[in-house]
């Protein structure tokens, strides 16, 4: 069995006493390290170098995108918190997943079924957020009371809603996420996604068809989604320029 390295932060000794007990069941978590403060943990983990970060975000010192920012780290983070208030943040950097305090045995599991079955660890940019996304990516989006993690080469369409928008994917599923238009065109891969209106983006990978209306103007039929969806004649001129 491969074993993976470990190290927790959090500013509450029993809570590293509490998680390091859980993850006694999962022999392949080696932790190798621990800390409550936030100066030590920045030195031993870039000395240690984990392939997972087990990181409280309120910290006695700061938050753990602090921490973050001051770190190169390559690996996977699994943040734990008393606080949905972060779950934005934490989908900003793309964390592996989101615990929240009482942390259930079961959803310790599920997050270790994640750290087993990602994708190789990449690196974590100093500003969180600013890096174009891979297709292969995760995202975590906020649902009510439930986190939900989506990848990106599943998502259909993304539509404006007044200051956030919406992401669809192609179990008909939606979810609202704060973030603009304009910032997902400068995260979203290009070869992949294209803004077809001032409302909309796709992924191409989803189109189905395309009907023109006439000269200038077009409807996108995506698989799986019920209505079509406007190509304005701004985009259109951009489509025609980029693929005819």
């Amino acid at each position: 069995m491969k074993t993976l390295s470990a190290y927790i932060v959090d500013d509450e000794p029993l809570a590293i006493r509490s998680l390091k007990k859980r993850l006694e069941q999962f022999p392949e978590i080696v932790i190798v390290g621990e800390s409550t403060r936030m100066q030590m943990a920045v030195a031993e983990i870039s000395a240690l170098k984990p392939e997972i970060l087990f990181l409280d975000i309120q910290l006695a010192e700061g938050t753990g995108f602090d921490l973050l920012d001051k770190i190169e780290f390559c690996g996977k983070v699994v943040f734990i918190t008393a606080f949905d208030e972060y779950a934005f943040r934490a989908f900003e950097i793309n964390a592996l997943d989101y615990l929240l305090k009482p942390i259930s045995q079961e959803r310790l599991q599920a997050a270790i079924d994640r750290v087993r079955s990602s994708d190789p660890p990449v690196v974590l940019e100093s500003i969180p957020g600013s890096a174009r996304y891979r297709y292969s990516d995760r995202i975590l989006v906020l649902e009510k009371n439930q986190i939900r993690f989506v990848l990106l080469e599943n998502v259909t369409m993304i539509s404006a809603a007044r200051d956030y928008t919406t992401i669809e994917t192609i179990d008909g599923k939606k979810s609202l996420i704060m973030r603009s238009m304009v910032d997902w065109m400068n995260r979203l891969p290009a070869e992949h996604f294209i803004r077809i209106h001032r409302s909309f983006i796709v992924n191409m990978n989803h189109i189905d068809r395309i009907v023109r209306n006439s000269t200038s103007t077009a409807k996108v039929f995506l698989k799986n989604h019920p209505e079509p969806v406007s190509l304005s004649r701004t985009f259109y001129n951009i489509l025609r320029e980029r693929y005819l």
